[in-house]
């Protein structure tokens, strides 16, 4: 028996409409020296808040969001960071990522790298840019594209940061008080 392949033949172009689904975002800082990006405008796409910092060797790896009843459980580790959560993208994947930078503390006492970060993302909301880490002033440069780089196409989902940050800490949301990295931090497990 013979394939028909006159079946498979097409006489018009047809075009493929697709319709991108997220339905994950990560947790990352854009890769210094490698990555350009753009930072969405408006406080709408930012978000502050406090994360439970356990580190990790992947960006986003060891944050959580907790349940505001259970920061007293955490305070003493030392790992609860008030930070600010921004919504980018990235230039060629059109990755869509959600960055924290921590704020300064109680003090205003301010690390280097996190304020030159703030002052990089804030250029992001109009332009492409990238960070390349300095060393030698622990702080990070900003570098700006110089060619004229399309806009960013943000896409329909996530629709708002509330839904941007369930996608985002989808399984590291804490809201009990016996989850498994409390009961680490206890020393129950």
């Amino acid at each position: 028996m013979a394939f028909n392949f006159e079946a498979l033949r097409v006489t018009e172009a047809t075009p493929i409409v697709v319709k991108r689904v997220v339905n994950s975002i990560p947790v990352k800082k854009p890769s210094s020296g490698v990555e350009f990006f753009r930072i969405r405008q408006g406080s709408e796409w930012k978000f502050n808040t406090y994360v439970l910092d356990l580190g990790g060797k992947v960006d986003g790896e060891g944050k959580f969001l907790l349940h505001l009843d259970l920061y007293h459980e955490v305070i003493e580790t030392k790992k609860l960071k008030l930070v600010t959560v921004f919504t980018g993208i990235t230039y060629g994947s059109s990755e869509i990522f959600l960055s924290d930078i921590s704020q300064p503390d109680a003090e205003g006492k301010d690390h280097e790298f996190n304020r030159t970060r703030r002052l990089a993302y804030k250029a992001a909301e109009t332009q492409w840019v990238k960070l390349q880490r300095n060393d030698s002033i622990w702080a990070y440069d900003t570098v700006l594209a110089i060619s004229k780089l399309p806009e960013p196409e943000w896409p329909e989902e996530p629709e708002n940061m509330v839904k941007a940050l369930e996608l985002a800490f989808k399984d590291k949301f804490i809201d009990d008080h016996n989850h498994p990295i409390l009961k680490k931090l206890r020393g129950e497990l």
